[in-house]
């Protein structure tokens, strides 16, 4: 893995990589099946660290380096989409290209989305499932009361006195669907086993940053915070904020 990493320094010649993989193995004694899955984790650690150096970005220059390296070294699509390091390269780019104020075409989905996308609309990236979770507050009014009780005939009773109280609002977040949350460069989009909507970027009025997710307030009269859970909650916020400002 060591080997790997450091062949990624600008002056080393990547194409020399394999050759230098596959004598290390021999000498070595690795059985190809194990130098296979070292290879595979040296270069899941390659694009860590060029993730962790750009602070989550990886440069262009980078990341056609690291993607050569994979063919250099015969990594095929299967064997990449084993580790989330591939994945993390990809949404590297995505955000990349909303900074450069291009519309990611990066992602390939292999069934159909019962989703009706509006003329002109692309779709950037698909998270599928999708926990909804939402903000809903509740009206309580609480005090106590004082006073006498006092008994005008059998079974009837007269209370004198005051109720002393006032409201309170209680918010409770409550999970309300699971299903697929869809980002395009118009709309974010939600479908689930009972709910279905689209929500135009121009409807939103504040993103709220998760560790997991995504939360945000729509342009509307008594809003609540409604929030996707999708596990990358750095991607989706930025991928969100900076698509609704292209």
């Amino acid at each position: 893995m060591a080997l790997i990493t450091r062949s990624l320094s600008p002056s080393t010649a990547i194409e020399s990589v394999p050759d230098e993989v596959k004598k290390i193995g021999e000498k070595s004694f690795i059985s190809e099946t194990e130098r296979r899955e070292l290879i595979l984790k040296g270069w899941a650690t390659a694009v860590e660290r060029s993730l962790l150096d750009g602070e989550g970005m990886v440069s262009v220059d980078e990341d056609k380096r690291l993607r050569r390296l994979a063919d250099l070294m015969s990594l095929s699509q299967d064997e990449l989409n084993r580790s989330d390091a591939f994945t993390r390269l990809v949404k590297s780019a995505v955000i990349r290209d909303v900074l450069n104020g291009v519309i990611p075409n990066r992602l390939t989905v292999e069934y159909s989305l019962q989703i009706n996308f509006q003329k002109g609309e692309q779709l950037v990236w698909l998270f599928n499932p999708t926990g909804f979770l939402e903000d809903r507050t509740h009206h309580e009014y609480i005090g106590e009361s004082s006073g006498l009780s006092l008994r005008v005939m059998k079974g009837l009773y007269y209370r004198t006195g005051a109720f002393h109280g006032h409201s309170v609002d209680r918010t409770e977040r409550i999970h309300v669907d699971t299903g697929l949350f869809a980002i395009t460069n118009k709309n974010i989009y939600f479908s689930g086993e009972e709910n279905g909507f689209r929500i135009p970027y121009a409807k939103i009025v504040a993103f709220r940053p998760f560790d997991e997710g995504v939360g945000i307030i729509r342009d509307t009269a008594n809003a609540k915070l409604q929030i996707f859970v999708t596990g990358d909650g750095w991607f989706t916020y930025n991928l969100v904020t900076n698509l609704a400002h292209l």
